[in-house]
């Protein structure tokens, strides 16, 4: 008993720090539509050059004026911003966070609408001015525009159609029967979701779960350093032959650090422990996870529902190609679900569908740790070069050629597909890359590069994986003492052990 209380003080010690870091900014991450994080800035002299970079991944969506080829529309997390010269200087417009932009065309009129944390917004003069369409007050993460008609995902789980004015025609739920979903999912897939707090329980409880231990692991490692702190000091004391104060406050700060929620949430820290050090490493790892499969009667919970798990929509409005009424489709992690009454919903392909863009008839289709797809209604075949096989159907869904994850698609002046990732480096062919440029970086950046390590340097990520190991060590020591002082624990530990011995004897 008293190795395992070195082993638990002296893992204290060396990982306090670290862990502290780790859990405060997880914690932010975890809430990253929380407006401030990117509206509170740094000047990048004062930031390593891993935090500007990743602050110029926090684009979302760009779009092209469909009738001024030099005007361009960037919108992120940081918000809307306007270029009139082809990209060379750009002014902000909105610090609205961006998750969508889609242009509808009334007659001879133009308007752009966007999806943001507080609602759709509608600008008539290309993105200059903002003003509000519909659903002030809540987070529209997705946004899709046909023919007049409007699809939104508000807060991943609730699914409003609406027309061109901004009046609600219909909100729904989505509820996926499960002779839809998905056989399973690969370990991969688990260890990100179980990480982001997307990979136990439906309805944000996840997120709450995680949190709940980030605070509680913050809490034990406050408690923990100071009640070792108070202890030395006694023992100093003690051995200077100073009175000290007596500690009543040690003993209760102890009885809080050792309840029982802390041993509750363990196996929860445990996992946030292992999942981080897997995606330390996801580069090397992330194949042979895929090629484990965990089935779906044995996954956890949030996998038989996924009711706030839509990270993509699109609606395909009647057109002459003979369809009768409109065609709902969401993405999700298993797939591109398709329904005519936002109530009954079938799924039409596989795979995590990160983004979707329409553009005209076709429906572009971005995969995240799944293929990039093209759904197009043609009566002929297509011999585009960013599609990689032809198809003579009405409707089919096609493999399609471009950039991993992209976020978003506009058509460029010779209507040819162009593909943004958000990033900005030059673009190249059919990719885009280019995005305005800052002479300051925002506190989630600052907050993502000190969780993963680059915000030191790249081999960092070593030292967060010894902080999870002593995380692990702390916690697995800390249960060990905690079932000692428990009575009913050595109870049932004495009995089995003296079954076990008579059955051994017989």
């Amino acid at each position: 008993m008293k190795q395992i209380r070195l082993w638990h003080k002296k893992a204290g010690l060396l990982a306090a720090l670290f862990l502290f870091i780790l859990g405060i900014t997880g914690y932010f991450l975890n809430h990253d539509q929380w407006s401030f994080q990117y509206q509170w800035t740094l000047s990048n002299q004062l930031l390593p050059n891993s935090v500007v970079k990743a602050d110029r991944k926090l684009f979302q969506s760009k779009t092209l004026h469909p009738r001024k080829p030099n005007w361009l529309i960037v919108g992120g997390m940081r918000g809307a911003y306007v270029s009139q010269d082809g990209g060379q200087t750009y002014q902000l417009t909105s610090r609205l966070q961006i998750y969508a932009l889609q242009w509808l065309k009334l007659g001879n009129h133009l308007k752009l609408l966007a999806a943001t944390q507080d609602g759709i917004v509608q600008s008539v003069d290309a993105g200059l001015s903002w003003q509000h369409l519909a659903l002030a007050g809540e987070w529209v993460n997705a946004l899709a525009l046909s023919e007049g008609q409007l699809l939104a995902s508000v807060n991943k789980s609730e699914l409003v159609w609406l027309d061109h004015n901004g009046q609600i025609l219909q909100r729904a739920h989505v509820n996926l029967p499960n002779t839809e979903l998905a056989e399973g999912i690969n370990l991969a897939r688990f260890v990100r979701d179980m990480h982001y707090g997307r990979g136990l329980l439906d309805d944000g409880w996840s997120l709450w779960i995680n949190d709940i231990a980030t605070w509680l692991m913050l809490f034990s490692i406050f408690s923990g350093l100071w009640i070792w702190w108070q202890l030395r000091q006694a023992k100093q004391q003690k051995s200077a032959s100073k009175p000290h104060p007596p500690l009543i406050w040690v003993k209760r700060v102890m009885s809080w650090h050792s309840h029982t929620i802390m041993l509750v949430f363990a196996p929860i820290l445990i996992l946030l422990a292992l999942t981080g050090i897997v995606l330390d490493h996801s580069r090397t790892l992330s194949k042979p996870l895929k090629q484990i499969q965990w089935q779906q009667s044995t996954l956890p919970p949030i996998y038989s529902t996924l009711r706030s798990d839509i990270w993509s929509v699109d609606i395909q409005a009647p057109s002459s190609q003979g369809q009768q009424s409109s065609i709902f489709r969401i993405g999700n992690r298993y797939g591109v679900y398709e329904s005519d009454d936002l109530q009954h919903w079938r799924k039409v392909s596989d795979g995590f569908a990160y983004r979707m863009k329409r553009l005209g008839e076709s429906l572009y289709v971005s995969g995240m740790g799944s293929p990039n797809r093209l759904l197009k209604v043609s009566n002929q075949n297509d011999s585009s070069d960013h599609i990689k096989s032809q198809s003579k159907a009405q409707q089919s869904w096609m493999p399609l050629k471009a950039p991993h994850m992209f976020r978003d698609a506009y058509l460029n002046t010779e209507n040819q597909p162009v593909f943004f990732l958000g990033h900005s480096r030059k673009p190249l062919n059919n990719q885009d890359k280019a995005v305005p440029v800052f002479s300051d970086s925002s506190f989630y950046s600052l907050m993502l590069t000190l969780h993963d390590g680059t915000f030191f340097a790249d081999w960092w990520v070593w030292v967060n994986d010894a902080a999870s190991v002593l995380l692990i060590i702390l916690l697995i020591t800390g249960m060990i003492r905690w079932s000692k002082r428990v009575r009913w624990i050595r109870s049932i530990t004495a009995f089995s052990i003296m079954t076990l011995t008579r059955l051994a004897k017989k």
